[in-house]
């Protein structure tokens, strides 16, 4: 066992290591600073001084040289290589999310190019490096944030896809296994952590999940032993449908399970699920009378009836309130304004008798 001392010490070498590989061995890089001599006169020359400044680990001066690249040359294939080869200092500094970032970048820049299958290999190594650490000091990795998991086994997902016969396939493929059996490891650690708390709901359905994502794992116990948990859970919490439906999936699923037997009696011993009521006969000589329409409804506004529509008009173009009709138009046209209504007629018996003419004045 590593003592006090001799932990003291590796400590104080790491942080110097990684104080080295942050700033580099050359003090005071002025990466703004032109780039002069040969290396200035072509791609390839700056190209190849940045390579050998990444050799010895001057990753900042190395880095000057290959923005130099980049920047004075963005059409040489040396602009590429520059972009390809600061994701690889990134990551050799231990700046995995910053490589992962600079490797994906460069194959949406670049799917065409020779290294593209690299660069996203790279970038789910570089996610996958991210992981959490299982230092003895600190709680176990499954406990811990497991988001750079996730986005390894995507990216490694996408690239078994995307690239079937690059020469990194073999080792995608087992990184793609390492990382499924981590994420399973966390996700029995939440299982039992409701477990312990007899929060039954929660325990079943993180099971659910390690035997529909991951039951293939551990040649296929995990499957079996994740659906006799699950049913248990849902036993205990007395969800009866729940319970026989998950064990059901044990036997049918996972007939070698050492919990067969267990399973079977379960399934044995829980209740049958209560019957459905039915509908009430009828009784003999009830008449049930018919639903009143929308119209017969007591407080219901009364609607006109409306005649169907004419030939040719589509449905549903006459439904709607009834208008009011509008006054009919007189036979014929009148070219005057009318005058005020003359009085009716009296009957000539009631008729006032006519006043004689006055002779006219001479």
């Amino acid at each position: 066992m590593m003592t006090m001392h001799s932990r003291s010490s590796w400590l104080l070498a790491v942080a110097i290591g990684l104080c080295a590989c942050a700033g580099g061995s050359k003090d005071g890089v002025d990466l703004a600073k032109p780039v002069t001599g040969e290396a200035s006169k072509s791609a390839e020359l700056a190209y190849k001084r940045g390579l050998e400044e990444k050799r010895v680990q001057n990753y900042l001066e190395a880095t000057r040289f290959f923005e130099y690249v980049r920047n004075n040359f963005p059409y040489s294939q040396f602009a590429a290589l520059s972009e390809l080869t600061i994701a690889d200092m990134s990551f050799e500094r231990d700046d995995f999310a910053g490589a992962a970032n600079a490797y994906k970048d460069f194959v949406k820049a670049h799917p065409s190019h020779p290294k593209a299958d690299y660069a996203a290999w790279r970038v789910g190594l570089a996610n996958f490096q991210d992981k959490p650490s299982d230092w003895f000091l600190l709680p176990p990795s499954y406990e811990k944030d497991q988001s750079p998991l996730k986005n390894a086994l995507d990216a490694l997902n996408r690239f078994v896809v995307t690239y079937p016969k690059s020469d990194y396939l073999n080792k995608a493929k087992d990184l793609v296994t390492e990382c499924r059996r981590r994420l399973a490891a966390h996700e029995q650690y939440v299982a039992d952590f409701y477990w312990k708390r007899e929060s039954w709901k929660g325990a079943a359905g993180r099971e659910l999940v390690l035997a529909d994502t991951y039951g293939d794992l551990d040649s296929g116990k995990l499957h079996g032993e994740a659906l006799w948990r699950a049913g248990v859970a849902y036993e205990n919490v007395k969800d009866v449908p729940a319970a026989r439906r998950t064990l059901t999936r044990l036997l049918q699923e996972a007939p070698g399970n050492p919990h067969r037997r267990d399973a079977e009696k379960m399934l044995k011993a829980l209740p049958a699920d209560p019957p459905k009521a039915a509908a009430a006969p009828p009784i003999e000589g009830e008449v049930k009378a018919a639903p009143l329409t929308p119209a017969e409804t007591p407080g219901a506004p009364q609607q006109r009836p409306q005649a169907d529509p004419a030939p040719g008009v589509p449905p549903g173009a006459g439904i709607g309130p009834a208008q009011p009709e509008a006054d009919p138009k007189p036979a014929r046209p009148t070219t005057q304004e009318p005058g005020p209504a003359s009085p009716p007629a009296q009957p000539p018996s009631q008729q006032p008798p006519t006043p004689p003419l006055a002779a006219p004045d001479r």
